[in-house]
């Protein structure tokens, strides 16, 4: 026994211990999730149930707090007890009024559109599909063979209907909640943010801390440079869309410049929006004179906000290669959906400019060690 002692070296005996020791806690751990998979997914489900709304509340207050600090100077300019409350309340004041005008004028673009479709003469349209069926027989039986060769389960249509029904209960619940949370976020900002400076500063530690502080300001010069400048060009291409579709005719000019508006909120689906719903109206109108002039509208408003407005309104600070604004989309969408495309290309920009500190640090490191070589 003395001599099997003396032949093991205690230095690797002491490494197998510690690695037998991580792989049965590893395998211990990973049997724990395993068999309690039903209790992590609840868990998870909780976990997103209340961080999701508490997400939303923070993107709108981080948006929207330089408004109500306007309002709030502009009510009085001496610290008041009542200066904030107040100035959040006009602010969703004046946001519930503007929704509510907007729903209304759609309500009564709806119902006149109606009232339109009801006097169309459907045998017209029906001749008119008729022929384009007839001029692209031979393509619409070869697509109609592929669809058929890759059985698609069509019988699922109605589960993914309502997947989709509940999806967008659930945005509308964690919008309500989320604005909920922004109200308490813009009530109580400061003494959110200073109690969470100061338990960052005692767990994290001066330096880490200083870090944080930088990237953080990294982070809101990006995110303020794109999210706000990307909401006012969605604004003005709203509106432009809206005000010179309505002067050249087309029919629901003011429902397609607010699809287009919502569409330019993400890099390259504003035009697709836009062409897509004038065709569609234009086609079931019948009027394919303004289609045509609705499309031309559309590609000259989309020419000068591509190369004038966007550029101009967006920070220097995000800009970034083609290729990464549609890899960071892609990403995003598959991530958050829209939610995840709207954050991906400002995510995308900081995640850059990150990189491009850390290359910058390397360069001034490597150049500062060749000096000392040479002065050594």
């Amino acid at each position: 026994m003395n001599k099997l002692k003396e032949k093991i070296d205690p230095k690797y005996l002491k490494i197998c211990v510690y690695a037998s020791v991580t792989v049965i806690t590893t395998i211990v751990l990973l049997s724990i999730l395993y068999f309690s998979g039903g209790f992590w997914k609840t868990l998870w489900s909780m976990f997103t149930a209340v961080l999701t709304p508490v997400v939303i509340g923070g993107i709108i207050c981080y948006l929207f707090t330089p408004i109500v600090d306007r309002l709030e100077r502009l009510l009085s300019k001496e610290e008041r007890p009542w200066r904030r409350s107040a100035a959040v309340a006009i602010f969703y004041g004046g946001i519930a009024a503007l929704l509510t005008i907007l729903i209304v004028l759609l309500f009564i673009l709806l119902k006149g559109g109606i009232d339109e479709i009801r006097n169309l003469d459907f045998a017209e349209i029906k001749d008119f599909i008729m022929s384009l069926y007839d001029q692209f027989s031979t393509e619409i039986k070869s697509i109609e063979s592929l669809i058929s060769a890759t059985d698609l389960p069509i019988g699922k249509a109605g589960d993914l209907l309502t997947g989709f029904i509940n999806a967008i209960a659930s945005f509308f619940s964690g919008l309500l909640f989320g604005v909920i949370f922004s109200i308490y976020f813009m009530l109580d900002g400061k003494n959110i943010s200073r109690y969470w400076k100061r338990a960052s500063m005692l767990i994290a530690g001066e330096k880490l801390n200083s870090d944080m502080d930088k990237f953080a300001k990294d982070a809101d010069r990006v995110f303020s440079g794109y999210i706000r400048g990307q909401f006012l060009d969605a604004l003005l291409v709203g509106v432009v869309s809206s005000v010179l579709l309505t002067v050249g005719g087309v029919p629901y000019a003011v429902v397609i410049g607010i699809l287009v508006g919502i569409g330019n909120l993400i890099p390259y689906v504003g035009p697709v929006v836009g062409y897509g719903a004038v065709a569609i109206i234009c086609l079931i109108m019948g009027q394919f004179d303004k289609l045509v002039i609705g499309i031309v509208i559309l590609a000259a408003i989309m020419f000068v906000d591509g190369n004038v407005i966007n550029p101009r309104l967006l920070s220097d600070n995000v800009e970034v290669h083609p290729l990464l604004v549609i890899a960071a989309l892609l990403a995003g969408g598959a991530i958050g959906g829209f939610a995840g495309m709207l954050v991906a290309v400002p995510v995308a920009a900081l995640l850059k400019l990150q990189f491009d500190r850390y290359l910058e640090a390397k360069e001034q490191k490597i150049a500062k060690e060749s000096e000392e070589g040479t002065l050594v």
